[in-house]
């Protein structure tokens, strides 16, 4: 069966250049994703698998980024001995 996909630009450069890496055709490249997803007892692409390594609320990286990076940071010397 034919399917058309459309990719962005920079997406399908890359999807090439790997596959001739590989020294098989952009459509094999192509089949072996599929076959490899779809044969994965966990799906790499699914969103409850993602959710579940992660614990906690949601936050804003942009807003609350700095916040939590330096909350890190002060822990780590929290004992002064660093």
């Amino acid at each position: 069966m034919r399917t058309v996909i459309t990719l962005p630009d920079q997406v399908h450069a890359r999807a090439k250049r790997r596959a001739a890496e590989l020294g098989i055709s952009f459509a094999e490249f192509a089949r072996r994703l599929f076959e490899k997803e779809l044969d994965s007892p966990t799906p790499q692409g699914d969103l409850e698998a993602i959710r579940a390594m992660v614990k906690g609320e949601a936050f804003d990286m942009a807003g609350d980024g700095k916040r939590i990076v330096g909350e890190a940071f002060a822990s780590q010397f929290a004992d002064g001995s660093r």
